[in-house]
């Protein structure tokens, strides 16, 4: 955890992440580069702390979270794995 915060009572922390998913769930649109980060700040993760969890290099998390990484799809499923989410193809109707 982000040492600039004050650590959340086990029961917070579980109310933090459940916000986390619905507000993620509510914005499809996202972009990977936006939940990666979005995820880590919101839950107080330092870099080190996200990679280690999403089994990435810390290198490779920075490139993705600035919009400089192109990550490859297994590289999009360890990202999200771990806080629930899973990486889906959805078919979207053209509006026309």
């Amino acid at each position: 955890m982000d040492k600039r915060f004050t650590p959340l009572a086990p029961v917070d922390q579980v109310q933090k992440r459940q916000a986390v998913i619905a507000t993620i769930r509510q914005n499809p649109d996202w972009t990977i580069h936006q939940i990666s980060r979005y995820i880590r700040t919101e839950l107080r993760l330092t870099l080190p702390e996200m990679a280690k969890i999403c089994k990435v290099s810390i290198q490779t998390l920075q490139k993705i979270e600035a919009e400089q990484g192109n990550p490859t799809l297994q590289t999009v499923e360890k990202i999200l794995k771990p806080f629930g989410f899973k990486l889906q193809i959805v078919y979207a109707k053209d509006n026309q």
